[in-house]
């Protein structure tokens, strides 16, 4: 026994010896150990945050590090080693407990380290994994990059892209100031781009097949939309599609003298054709007529005459000329024969504004019309006033032109409106779109002796109660989460977002928190901390007026940048949408940063739709998923109200008027539900009256 002691210790050194060279040995075969670290341009790169414990992350971020520095041998033993633990790309996995990173992509950040290393065949197929399992901008960009740089090395790209138009038919008339554009570009290697009408496409992966959707604003003359497809080499395919824009009503001439009673009649032209002419809510009589024009006829009785007179002329696309027919006579002595109207035994007054009574052995016998000569050619758009102000995208102009020669031309803003021949008086319209803003409307008409009339307008395009900047979603860009690889990293996060936030797309969409208004809360330095928990993202949803909270995440290498944006709810403090990113190289920075704020909008839909119910304060919805509608977006709920026109006899059109908003909480097949909430303070749920039909459309 009393030997036992020395053995023991003996044992015990041998122990503590076995596991000191285990260690030491472990240390010089994983890669996780004593890492070589590199300098450039006062950044170091093979680093991680915290103590390097070989773990799948670990190997991720340092992976990163060196790929971001050029060093991709590397970065490429680095996601190896990752890779052989977790394999799948994906953002914000969970590492450990409830630790999360933002984002896990080593086939995608594997697959660039080879790009940059030659091996562009197993570069491509580590990229498409990454995009088949979890898209992200940078892995679109770069497998891109890496299918052109495989065309280059000799698999040669035969022939230009292919383009199939679905829509439109190109053989039917367009009523429409807009119109959607459908269908597939192919190529026998990849689509890069597409150009609808002179926009661009986003196109998220460069393929062989890609579809395409796009709506265009067309001209009143305008007869053709072109469409461009450009592959990965720059070979380029274009095709015209033939637009038959019709966005006129029929022009309308009136035979004079026309009396009442007595039988109104004239005659309509409109390149679709005439279908429908009403006067005094009476369907009129149509004949052919000579030119492909349309003759109409009606008998009228003083019974017939309401408080306003109208006719309605429609053509073969549903365009509408309106108006009062001209009125050059009305008898209030029928039994008199006309012979005593052409007659001396009459005598006349004076009404005013032209009119003049007639009267007969004492007796008011008829109202008469003695307009004065035009004294050259006279043209006014008599459905708008100078200054109006209108609520809606398209109106319709209403045009009259007469003289006392044959009208022989007349145009809007410069654009040609059909004619009828021979006729000194015409009326005619035409459908247009309006900028916000001012717009400025000339109607211009010549006769055939050459004498010319003008009518210039000054409108206004006014928000209504939809767009108006109050009602819009409001975002604020509050800075960066997490470590940026530049050394002047907040500031150059700041110039994006600055630049981002003044983006046509995004102010056009949202009503924009000025970054330099936020408190001091907002820091970029105490951005990730106050992102970390529900608590404090609620907290800084109320600081400001604001629906969506956006934080960045920038990451850039050596030849590119990548872009990401998290957008969280004020109401719920969770991310209500996926990462809306962009990558692409820093020479093309300002259009990523325009492209940012177009895939931005494209994640929030404004699609509209109507109410099924309403259970105070559930408001049942039919938007469902596939409008593309999420739980925490916010919605308007409203009902229409009818705009009349100053002399209340034409509707020009329905405004909004805004009941209270609503936040989505459950999307579903068929239908969506969202709680209803107060557009302002002092609104009181109880008093809202909201009724199945309605409308509601994403905020």
């Amino acid at each position: 026994m009393r030997n036992s002691t020395p053995h023991k210790t003996l044992l015990l050194l041998n122990l503590v010896a076995i596991a000191i060279t285990a260690m030491f040995l472990e240390g010089c075969t994983t890669p996780g150990n004593r890492p070589t670290l590199y300098e450039k341009d006062g950044v170091t790169y093979g680093v991680t945050k915290g103590v390097f414990r070989s773990r799948w992350w670990n190997y991720y971020e340092r992976g990163c590090s060196y790929l971001d520095g050029g060093y991709y041998k590397e970065a490429e033993t680095d996601f190896k080693a990752a890779l052989q633990t977790r394999g799948k790309d994906q953002r914000w996995p969970r590492t450990y407990g409830l630790h999360f990173v933002p984002e896990y992509f080593p086939n995608r950040e594997l697959g660039i380290a080879l790009y940059h290393q030659e091996q562009v065949n197993e570069s491509i197929r580590l990229l498409e994994i990454s995009i088949e399992q979890h898209f992200s901008a940078r892995a679109a960009f770069y497998l891109a990059e890496a299918r052109r740089k495989w065309i280059s090395d000799g698999n040669k790209d035969t022939r230009p892209p292919e383009i199939e138009i679905r829509t439109p038919a190109g053989t039917e008339a367009v009523a429409a100031t807009e119109v959607a554009v459908a269908g597939i570009a192919r190529d026998d290697r990849f689509v890069s781009a597409i150009a609808v009408g002179g926009q661009s496409v986003l196109v998220n992966v460069c393929a062989a097949e890609v579809p395409f959707e796009k709506r265009v604003v067309l001209d009143a003359d305008q007869d053709m939309i072109l469409v461009e497809v450009t592959d990965l080499t720059g070979k380029k395919t274009a095709v015209e599609i033939p637009i038959l824009s019709d966005v006129d009503g029929p022009v309308v001439s009136f035979d004079r003298p026309s009396v009442i009673p007595g039988m109104l009649s004239g005659v309509a032209f409109d390149p679709s054709g005439i279908v429908a002419m009403q006067i005094a809510g009476k369907p009129a009589a149509l004949a052919q007529g000579p030119e492909e024009t349309m003759l109409f006829s009606l008998p009228l009785s003083q019974n017939d005459i309401t408080e306003s007179l109208y006719f309605e002329c429609t053509d073969g696309c549903g365009n509408v000329t309106r108006g009062a027919p001209p009125l050059d006579m009305l008898v209030l002595k029928p039994a008199i024969p006309e012979l005593l109207l052409s007659s001396n035994g009459c005598s006349s007054f004076s009404l005013g504004r032209g009119l003049y009574g007639l009267v007969m052995n004492g007796e008011n016998i008829a109202i008469a019309a003695h307009p004065d000569p035009n004294n050259g050619v006279v043209v006014e758009m008599n459905n708008i006033l100078d200054g109006q102000q209108f609520f809606f995208d398209e109106i319709v102009v209403a045009i009259q032109a007469s003289s006392d020669n044959p009208i022989q031309d007349i145009r809007l803003n410069g654009k040609s409106i059909p004619t009828i021949s021979g006729r000194n008086t015409l009326r005619t319209s035409r459908k247009i779109r309006l900028m916000q803003g001012v717009n400025t409307l000339t109607a211009h008409a010549v006769d055939n002796s050459g004498q010319e009339g003008i009518d210039e307008k000054v409108i206004h395009r006014e928000a209504n109660a939809i767009e108006m900047s109050k009602n819009k979603l409001g975002v604020a860009f509050l800075g960066s989460v997490g470590n940026t690889n530049y050394p002047n990293g907040d500031v150059y996060t700041s110039d994006i977002l600055d630049k981002l936030g003044f983006s046509e797309p995004i102010n056009n969409r949202f009503k924009v928190v000025d970054r330099s208004m936020m408190d001091a809360i907002l820091t970029e330095q105490s951005l990730s901390e106050a992102l970390a928990s529900s608590k404090n993202k609620l907290a800084l949803g109320r600081l400001k007026t604001v629906d969506i909270m956006i934080a960045v995440r920038i990451r850039g290498d050596q030849d590119s940048i990548e872009i990401v944006l998290e957008c969280y709810s004020t109401e719920t403090a969770v991310r209500i949408l996926p990462p809306v990113d962009v990558a692409g190289p820093y020479a093309e920075m300002d259009a990523l940063i325009e492209e940012l704020g177009v895939r931005l909008v494209q994640e929030i839909p404004r699609v509209q739709g109507r109410v099924l119910d309403w259970d105070r304060p559930e408001i049942t919805l039919d938007l469902n998923a596939s409008h593309g509608i999420r739980d925490g977006l916010k919605c308007l709920v409203f009902r229409m109200e009818q705009q009349l026109s100053l002399d209340k006899n034409e509707i020009l059109g329905e405004k909004p008027v805004i009941l209270c908003e609503g936040v989505i909480n459950n999307v579903m097949k068929r239908f969506s539900t969202a709680e209803a909430i107060s557009v302002e303070k002092s609104q009181d749920l109880e008093t809202i009256n909201i009724e199945p039909g309605q409308y509601v459309i994403i905020k």
